[in-house]
This record gives structure tokens, C-alpha cells and sequence, in this order.
């Protein structure tokens, strides 16, 4: 590694609340890659002591802060974390990803010579295969158009600077926000970034990794669950001034759904795209 690449130090900066033992993914998968400048702040949000034995296990191999907090919402925590960051760039990890042996080594080698001020990959399985969305397949650079298909929160690094330019993480969107907005907080944010002239850049070859959800997406919870996640485009496209044609777009999807599910004889599915329809469309009111 080059001594360029060296001088750059990563923050990791892991929002966590529930989770205990899954951090040990994360933790084993950056000791592996042997990266003394990197530094993982942890925002704790338990109420209780549950992180205790796995953040002991890996003191002495990681550079570990360790931050408590009762405030509820992904973006609070990620903001929070970042204000004590010391890294010149910030990278957030879910508490249950992790990543593949040579993604740090990667990601500095991109950090090094691009001109970008934040970076973007892709969610994949272990053999390389897209999971969790549709990615592009080729390097690109991040406008508005493509943020839909260029962003996941955990393989997203940006400059400490252009992040405190661009205001942080609108703690209004997310898990735990407590509105009716979801998710797509890394969307807003690259937007954000893009519209105070940040630069983003997307690279298919950075990859993490991630439990892909193969539960019931017709139950209830679930079907509330995408309802809100739903809100949150609705409240972005809105947000960032998207063209009402655009949006239209992003209607007629669930839609189409709505339609293919009920003909095929599959109503809880039709439900549920019905609920995706219903919840962009709150969102985007609501905004």
C-alpha cells in the first residue's frame, strides 16, 4: 500500500439497537484486513449493558469508541457518531453487515485517486451477487437520476467536510425516526450532497456484505414496514424537487403490481403493492 494511501484514516460509524452478537461480523471482518487506521465508533442505543462482552472481545484489535445514547433513530445515531469522528472520511456500517477481506484496501485505493467526495457500492451476497435492490453494472458518476440504483447505507463513504456541509443525515427519515418516513436516508443525503456541489462516485467493485430478509413479506408487520419505507421516497422525490413525471414513474410500479398480483390470483401480495402505492404517495403529500 502506498504511503498516500495510508495517510487515510476511515471512521466507521455503527448505529446499533437490539443486536448484540451480530456485531461480531462486522468487528472480525475489518481485524482480518489489518488496518490500523481505521477507527469504528459505536452509538449505542441500548438501555441496557448487552454490548459490553463482544466490544471487549475486540478491544486491543480495533481502534473502538463506544458512545451511549437513549435518543431512538438511525440518522440521530449516525449524526452523533460523525460529530466525534477524527477520520478524514466517514463510512457507516449496519450493526449485522460486514464486509469481504480486500473491501478496505479497495475502498482507499479508490479514496486515493479519485476526485470524488463521496463513494458508493453496492449490497451482495458472498459470491458477488447483487441482493437487497437493482445495482448499475458499471462505474459511474452519482447525479440525481441514479441514486436509486447506486446507494445502499453500509458501502457508502464520504468526506467529513462535505458531510458537515451538506448538514448530516436528515434525522427525519430512517428506522426509529419516528415519522412516517422510513428510509432512503442515504439517497437524501447524496442528493443533499449534490446540491451543495459535492462529487459522487459509484464503483460496482466495492461490495458488502449483508443478511438477505427471506422471511414473509406478506405478514403484517411486514406490509407496514414497506409502507413506511415507501413514505420515505415519497417524502424525498418531493424533497429534492424530482419532476412530477418522475414520480409518476414510481407509482406506476406498485401499480403494475397492484394488477399482475390480483390476476394471479395473490391478494395479500396486491395488498402489499397497494400499501408501496399508498405509502410514496403519503409521503409525497405529507412532504
Amino acid at each position: 500500500m502506498s504511503p498516500d494511501e495510508c495517510q487515510i484514516l476511515i471512521s466507521m460509524v455503527v448505529a446499533t439497537i437490539g443486536r448484540s452478537t451480530e456485531l461480531n461480523l462486522l468487528f472480525r471482518s475489518v481485524v482480518n484486513q489489518n488496518c490500523s487506521d481505521i477507527e469504528i465508533i459505536v452509538v449505542d442505543q441500548n438501555g441496557d449493558d448487552r454490548l459490553e462482552p463482544v466490544l471487549a472481545e475486540h478491544r486491543g484489535k480495533l481502534r473502538l469508541v463506544h458512545l451511549r445514547t437513549l435518543q431512538q433513530g438511525v440518522c440521530r445515531a449516525r449524526n452523533l457518531g460523525a460529530s466525534r469522528a477524527t477520520g478524514d472520511w466517514l463510512l457507516f456500517p449496519d450493526d449485522d453487515c460486514w464486509y469481504p477481506k480486500d473491501f478496505l484496501q479497495r475502498l482507499r485505493t479508490r479514496l486515493a485517486w479519485d476526485d470524488a467526495d463521496f463513494v458508493a457500492g453496492r449490497a451482495a451476497d458472498e459470491s458477488g451477487r447483487d441482493i437487497m435492490g437493482a445495482f448499475e453494472r458499471r462505474p459511474a458518476r452519482i447525479v440525481a437520476r441514479n441514486v436509486w440504483t447506486t446507494m445502499i447505507e453500509w458501502v457508502f463513504c464520504v468526506r467529513r467536510r462535505a458531510f458537515e456541509k451538506a448538514g448530516g443525515f436528515d434525522e427525519r427519515i430512517g428506522p426509529g425516526a419516528g415519522t412516517r418516513w422510513g428510509a432512503y436516508e442515504v439517497q437524501d443525503l447524496a442528493l443533499s450532497l449534490l446540491e451543495t456541489g459535492a462529487r459522487g462516485a459509484y464503483d460496482p467493485a466495492l461490495y458488502g456484505h449483508h443478511p438477505e430478509d427471506s422471511g414473509d413479506r406478506t405478514t403484517d408487520a411486514n406490509i407496514a414496514k414497506i409502507r413506511t419505507y415507501s413514505g420515505g421516497l415519497g417524502y424525498i422525490v418531493r424533497k429534492h424537487r424530482y419532476s412530477p413525471a418522475f414520480f409518476v414513474t414510481k407509482l406506476l410500479r406498485p401499480v403494475a403490481g397492484m394488477v399482475v398480483y390480483s390476476l394471479l390470483g395473490r391478494p395479500r401480495m396486491a395488498y402489499r403493492s397497494s400499501q408501496i402505492l399508498a405509502g410514496r404517495w403519503d409521503g409525497w403529500r405529507k412532504r
